[in-house]
């Protein structure tokens, strides 16, 4: 396995960030045929793993890849995640918009939900926009606010 430079940037940042907060979380693409973690765990794009320095063990941030022996219940197991599989690093307290993302390795499922939540969010805030131009026009009698045959401000049920 040759060392990318890329791979090797994102390694000092990451080792950087570490060192900066001391706990982190690191956010990485477990469905790759060459991330080891426990079997139950392998197909999780984005499994969070902890990385503290208080941890007894020691943790590797190598050029190339991330080496540790993590406990999962109880029971310890030697992880190697190669850097192209670490997509995100974040402190606990926070949100993951806080702490690093590589946008280049974000799984596609990952980017696909995240595409799906801005859509929606963006259609809520049109939907919003739209009531509001509304509300703002109270010369206009509700019939022609709306179309013909729909009743607007009410809930209704739907299956």
């Amino acid at each position: 396995m040759s060392i990318e430079f890329a791979d090797a940037a994102k390694a000092r940042q990451l080792r950087e960030y570490f060192a900066r907060h001391g706990r982190i979380y690191i956010v990485v693409n477990a469905t790759r045929d060459d991330v080891r973690v426990p079997p139950h765990l392998h197909g999780d794009p984005a499994l969070r793993l902890v990385l503290n320095v208080r941890m007894p063990q020691p943790i590797l941030i190598k050029d190339d890849v991330l080496e540790s022996d993590f406990s999962f219940s109880g029971t310890p197991f030697h992880c190697v995640i190669p850097m192209q599989a670490i997509w995100a690093a974040y402190v606990p307290e926070q949100d993951i918009a806080g702490g690093i993302v590589w946008d280049a390795d974000v799984p596609e499922t990952i980017r696909a939900v995240l595409m799906a939540a801005r859509d929606i969010s963006a259609g809520r805030e049109n939907e919003e926009a739209e009531t509001s131009a509304r509300e703002q026009e109270p010369d206009k009698p509700d019939d022609e606010a709306a179309p013909a045959g729909r009743r607007v401000g009410h809930l209704r049920v739907v299956k």
